[in-house]
C-alpha cells in the first residue's frame, strides 16, 4: 500500500481563470481550494479528484490530468502492452467496443480485456466478504473518488468499506495470476475517470490510465473512424449482467442474480452533492447506534455513474440514450450465457459460476485503506466558535439575519466560508454580505467627506473660474482685435497681389514687344549684312568696268592711230584705190576718237560711282557696328526682361500662397473668436453649476 501524497489528476490553466468561484460552488470537499487571490487555485492533497470542477468551468480553467502522451509514446516505442477495458465503453465512441478494441490492437496492444468481467469477480469478492463476516454494513468502492473522500474527510467510514479491489484491480490481479503469457506487458486501464490513477498510485498495480476522452480527441486530431477497424472480441471470459457496473445500481442489479430482494437492502445513491451529503452524515447515524437501513450502500460520485464520467464526453447526453446502449448489452451478455430467473441450487451450476470459479481465488483479490484524513488536520485548522464569531464580527455579520448562507461565495455555509478565510483559502471581499455592507459604509462615511471636499472645490473653483473668466474675456477681447488686424492686413495683401499680377500681365506684354525687337534687329542686321554683300559684289562689277573702259581707252588710241597709218598709206595708193581707202581710214579715226571720248567719260562716271560705292561700303559697315550693337542690347534686354518676369512670376505665385494662407488663418481666427465667445458663455455657466452646487 503507497501511503505517500496522491498525484494530481486536475490541473489548473491559470491564464483562462476567470476567479468566478463557481469550482469552489460545485466542489464537495471546499476546503482543497484557495479562493483568496486572483486564481482559484487547489491542494491536490485535498482534492480526491471527482472532476467537478472541469465539468463546472465553462473557461476551460481545469483540465483532467491522465497517461494518454505516455501510453501512445511508448506503444510507438513497441512496449509490450495488455488494455482493460471499462464496461462504460458500451456509451463511447458510438457503441462500437467491439471495434474499439480492434482500435486499441491496431495501435500495437498485445490484447484486451473486458473491466465487467473484473465486475463479476469483484460481486464474488463481496458476497464472500459477507458470507464471512457478516458486517451490518457494505459501502461499494469501485468508484475512487469516493474511496478518497472517505480516506480523506470521513476516516470512520473506512471499516464499511468493501475490502476487496475495484472491477479494474480485479481484471489487473486476473491478468498477472492467470494470463502468465502477458507476464511482461504493462497494463494500460482504459477508463471514464481521472481519479483511478489514484487508485493504481496507492495500490502500486496499473501503470496507464487513459480516458476515453483523451481517445476521442485523438482519434478526431487524426481524422480516424472507429468504422474503418475490425471489430475484435475481447481476449479474456466474458460477462453476463455485470456489464451494468457502469451505470447507477449496476452493482445492485448483478447481486440479483444471487440475492432476488437485494434492492429492498440496497441504497443507490449517486452524484453530487447527495452522495457526499449522505456519506458525510452515515458516520454520525452509525456513531450513535443507528441501525443503518440498508446493509449495501451501492454509490457513484457521478450522477450518470461511470457513464457520465469526467473522462468521457457524455456530461450532456440524455440518461436514456447512455441507458439504451447498456441494456442492450446486458441483454447480449444474459443471452450469451443464457441465464433466465432460476432457483439459485440451479444458478450455481451454470457455466458462468464455473468461469468466474476459474478467476476467483481467496485473498487475491483484497484491499485495505490508508486514513488520510491526518493531511486535512494538518493543512486545515478548525476554527473555534469564538473565532468564527470574531470573523462574523469582521465581516459585518452581527446577528442571525447577517447570516444569509446564501452560497454566492461557492460555499455551503457563511461557517465554511469564515473556516475558510481563517485558513487562508479566502477573503472577506468575496462575501456578498460583506461587500454590501463596505459599500453603505463607503457611501456614508464618503458622504462628508465629498461634502468637505465640495465645499473646499467650491470656493477654489469659484475663485479660479472667476479668474479664467476675466483671462477668457481678455483673450476674446484681443482675439477680436486680432481678427480685425488680420482681415485689414489680409484686404492689403490681396491688393498687393493684385498689383503684382498687373505687373505679372505687364511684364508679359513687354517680354513679347522685346522679342519682336530682338527679332527684328537680327532680321535688319542680317538684311544689311546682305546689302554690304551687294554693294561688295557693285564694287567689285565698278572695278572691273574701269579697267574695261581702259581697255577700250587703249584700244581707241591704237584704232586713231591705224587710222592715221591707213590715211597715209591711202595717199601712196593713188587717187583710184586710196580715195576709198581714205574714207575707211577716216571713219575709223573718227569711231577711235567717239570710242576714247566716250570710254573717257565712261571711266569718269564710274570713278565717281566708285566713289559714292565706297562711301556706301564705310555707311554699311558702320550701320552693321550700330545694328550688332542694337542686337545686343535687345539681347541684354530680353535676358533682363526674362529674369525680371521670372521673379515677378515667382512672387505671384508666392502671394498667392500668402493669400491663401491669411485667408484660411482668417477662417482659424473667426473660428477662434467663436470659440472664445463660446467658452465664455460655458465658463459663465460652469460658475452658474458651481453656485447652485454649493445648495446641494
Amino acid at each position: 500500500m503507497n501511503n505517500k501524497g496522491l498525484k494530481p489528476v486536475i490541473q489548473i490553466v491559470e491564464e483562462k481563470c476567470v476567479n468566478c468561484h463557481r469550482c469552489i460552488m460545485v466542489c464537495p470537499v471546499k476546503m482543497c481550494n484557495n479562493g483568496a487571490g486572483s486564481v482559484v487555485t487547489f491542494n491536490s492533497e485535498l482534492c480526491i479528484g471527482c472532476g467537478e470542477c472541469i465539468q463546472a468551468c465553462v473557461h476551460g480553467a481545469r483540465v483532467g490530468v491522465d497517461d494518454f502522451e505516455r501510453f501512445i509514446g511508448d506503444l510507438r516505442a513497441k512496449t509490450n502492452m495488455v488494455a482493460i477495458v471499462a464496461p462504460a465503453i458500451a456509451v463511447s465512441f458510438g457503441g462500437e467496443y467491439l471495434r474499439f478494441n480492434g482500435f486499441l490492437k491496431k495501435l500495437g496492444v498485445k490484447a484486451v480485456f473486458d473491466v465487467s468481467f473484473g465486475a463479476e469477480l469483484t460481486v464474488r469478492s463481496y458476497l464472500n466478504y459477507q458470507k464471512k463476516k457478516k458486517p451490518p454494513l457494505i459501502i461499494a468502492q469501485p468508484c475512487p473518488t469516493l474511496v478518497s473522500f472517505i480516506e480523506m474527510y470521513r476516516p470512520e467510514l473506512i471499516p464499511y468499506l468493501a475490502p476487496a479491489d475495484s472491477p479494474m484491480l480485479h481484471t489487473m490481479k486476473m491478468i498477472r495470476r492467470f494470463f502468465p503469457q502477458y507476464a511482461g506487458c504493462k497494463i494500460a486501464a482504459i477508463s471514464p475517470c481521472y481519479a483511478k490513477r489514484r487508485e493504481f498510485d496507492v495500490t502500486g498495480i496499473g501503470d496507464y490510465n487513459v480516458t476515453f476522452r483523451s481517445i476521442q480527441q485523438y482519434l478526431e486530431e487524426n481524422r480516424e473512424n472507429l468504422e474503418h477497424y475490425e471489430a475484435a472480441p475481447y481476449d479474456g471470459p466474458a460477462a453476463e449482467r455485470a456489464v451494468l457496473f457502469s451505470s447507477p445500481g449496476g452493482l445492485m442489479r448483478t447481486v440479483e442474480r444471487y440475492i432476488s430482494d437485494v434492492t429492498a437492502k440496497t441504497r443507490k445513491i449517486e452524484g453530487s452533492p447527495e452522495v457526499y451529503h449522505y456519506l458525510a452524515y452515515l458516520g454520525k447515524s452509525i456513531k450513535n447506534n443507528t441501525q443503518p437501513v440498508y446493509s449495501l450502500i451501492d454509490c457513484l460520485s457521478c450522477k450518470m455513474g461511470c457513464n457520465g464520467g469526467s473522462g468521457t464526453l457524455n456530461q450532456h447526453k440524455h440518461l436514456d440514450d447512455l441507458d439504451r446502449k447498456i441494456e442492450k448489452r446486458r441483454q447480449e451478455a444474459q443471452s450469451f450465457y443464457g441465464i433466465k430467473k432460476t432457483r439459485k441450487s440451479l444458478l450455481r451450476k451454470h457455466k458462468l459460476e464455473q468461469v468466474i470459479n476459474d478467476y476467483w481465488e481467496a485473498g487475491l483479490y483484497k484491499r485495505s485503506y490508508t486514513d488520510r484524513s491526518q493531511i486535512f488536520k494538518k493543512i486545515v485548522k478548525v476554527p473555534t466558535s469564538k473565532e468564527i464569531e470574531a470573523m462574523h464580527q469582521k465581516m459585518y455579520k452581527k446577528n442571525a439575519r447577517d447570516i444569509l448562507n446564501c452560497g454566492s461565495c461557492g460555499y455551503n455555509s457563511c461557517e465554511q466560508m469564515v473556516t475558510a478565510i481563517i485558513n487562508g483559502l479566502n477573503r472577506p471581499e468575496n462575501c456578498r454580505h460583506f461587500i454590501e455592507i463596505q459599500k453603505r459604509l463607503l457611501s456614508e462615511e464618503h458622504k462628508q467627506e465629498i461634502e468637505r471636499t465640495i465645499s473646499t472645490v467650491y470656493g477654489t473653483t469659484i475663485r479660479e473660474m472667476n479668474k479664467s473668466i476675466d483671462g477668457i474675456g481678455s483673450l476674446s477681447n484681443h482675439i477680436n482685435e486680432t481678427a480685425s488686424a488680420v482681415i485689414k492686413s489680409s484686404a492689403a495683401i490681396e491688393e498687393m497681389v493684385k498689383n503684382i499680377y498687373s505687373i505679372h500681365k505687364t511684364l508679359e506684354h513687354n517680354a513679347a514687344a522685346v522679342i519682336k525687337l530682338n527679332t527684328s534687329s537680327i532680321e535688319g542686321k542680317n538684311r544689311l549684312l546682305k546689302i554690304g554683300e551687294l554693294i561688295a559684289d557693285v564694287s567689285a562689277q565698278s572695278d572691273a568696268l574701269i579697267d574695261a573702259c581702259k581697255v577700250i581707252s587703249n584700244i581707241a588710241e591704237e584704232t586713231s592711230i591705224l587710222g592715221m597709218n591707213a590715211a597715209i598709206e591711202a595717199a601712196h595708193a593713188g587717187e583710184a584705190i586710196g580715195k576709198g581707202f581714205a574714207v575707211v581710214a577716216g571713219e575709223i579715226r573718227h569711231l577711235a576718237d567717239n570710242s576714247g571720248h566716250q570710254a573717257s567719260e565712261i571711266e569718269k562716271s564710274l570713278k565717281n560711282i566708285k566713289a559714292l560705292i565706297d562711301v556706301s561700303t564705310e555707311s554699311s559697315a558702320h550701320a552693321q557696328v550700330q545694328f550688332d550693337l542694337i542686337v545686343s542690347l535687345a539681347n541684354t534686354v530680353k535676358s533682363e526682361e526674362l529674369s525680371i518676369k521670372n521673379a515677378v512670376e515667382v512672387q505671384n505665385n508666392g502671394g498667392q500662397q500668402v493669400l491663401a494662407a491669411l485667408n484660411e488663418i482668417n477662417a482659424l481666427i473667426l473660428k477662434i473668436r467663436d470659440e472664445s465667445s463660446h467658452l465664455l458663455e460655458s465658463g459663465k455657466a460652469v460658475l452658474e453649476n458651481i453656485n447652485s452646487l454649493k445648495n446641494v
